[in-house]
């Protein structure tokens, strides 16, 4: 039985490895076109629906923090073993503190970025992105002082809550304030790449986009990376409000600092801000005013300990090194 098994079983695989018929290139050309086709679609759609589930996450704090506990849900426990107890008490911990405002406000803003940069993706160019990518920062950079604010705030309440009588209800206050703080910073300050979100919508791919900032919080990576290289394209003078608006953050964030942080951002910090200030004429093709600009930095701040060095960088604006001799020349090798 053995020896009739075994040739059978030969025969059987040697008519499975017949070649098929003959097929008619045109046609196969034709199907392969329409799979294309029909995967380019696919693909645009799914792009769209990213797009789409982003702008109506960031219509408001709380579609965004609904949105948030969301894909946490569906990342983190679906189809984990008793994924409804788990995601349950996670909500009620830490889940809880999505309805806090400012968690509510950071979890908006994040989706305010991944709309962007998600319209980066989907082929929108970047200078007819400028002015939400603008507004955005300063929403950011008004965000970063009002949570500021809400530090300070629980600060001084503790500082009275060791005082009176009921510190310990006061001090749990500051604990929550803390809590609501680490997570409105981990929402911001998170790259979109990797996080919950991203990863739920399976928007991975959409948002590597070479040379974009991918970390919401980021408004000096923002402007580095993006908006000043744009604006300094066509000599735009907006790349000067963003100087401006880093001079004028700064300084009302350090007004109710101690007076050594007041005095230290007078005499150090506002200096190294103007000489960038100055230093973005000379980007916007305004050599002389650029000079001019540097030059006045240098007399209001003759103690600055960067004094040596734009001394330096000045004066290489003003009498650059001679030019190489030309091949062939006089005095060249």
């Amino acid at each position: 039985m053995r020896k009739l098994i075994l040739p059978l079983l030969i025969s059987a695989a040697t008519a499975s490895a017949q070649d098929a018929p003959p097929l008619d290139p045109a046609k196969l050309i034709e199907a392969l076109k329409g799979l294309k086709d029909q995967q380019a679609q696919q693909a645009q759609s799914s792009r769209q629906s990213v797009l789409k589930s982003a702008q109506a996450a960031a219509a408001s704090g709380a579609a965004a923090a609904n949105a948030w506990i969301e894909a946490v849900r569906l990342t983190q426990f679906e189809g984990a073993e008793k994924e409804g107890a788990q995601f349950r008490d996670w909500k009620e911990k830490e889940g809880a503190l999505f309805s806090e405002k400012e968690v509510q406000a950071a979890a908006q803003l994040y989706f305010r970025w991944l709309v962007i940069t998600t319209q980066r993706g989907l082929g929108t160019p970047t200078k007819d992105l400028l002015p939400a990518i603008i507004q955005y920062t300063k929403d950011v950079f008004t965000d970063a002082t009002v949570l500021e604010g809400m530090v300070e705030k629980a600060d001084n309440e503790k500082d009275r809550a060791s005082q009176r009588p009921g510190a310990a209800r006061n001090a749990r206050n500051v604990s929550e304030t803390d809590r609501v703080k680490r997570l409105h910073d981990q929402i911001l300050g998170r790259a979109l790449p990797g996080s919950a979100p991203v990863k739920s919508l399976r928007a991975e791919e959409l948002v590597k986009i070479e040379g974009w900032e991918m970390t919401p919080s980021s408004v000096d990576g923002i402007y580095d990376h993006i908006v000043l290289p744009e604006l300094r394209k066509t000599h735009d003078p907006r790349v000067l409000e963003y100087w401006d608006m880093k001079i004028r953050m700064e300084g009302d964030a350090v007004k109710t600092k101690p007076a050594f942080d007041q005095e230290k951002f007078a005499s150090v910090r506002r200096g190294e801000l103007l000489w960038n200030r100055a230093k973005e004429f000379a980007e916007l093709g305004l050599r002389n005013r650029s000079i001019n600009e540097l030059f006045q930095v240098l007399r209001t701040f003759p103690q600055h300990p960067s004094f040596g060095r734009w001394v330096g960088e000045l004066e290489a604006v003003i009498a650059p090194p001679p030019a190489a001799p030309a091949a062939g020349a006089p005095g060249a090798k």
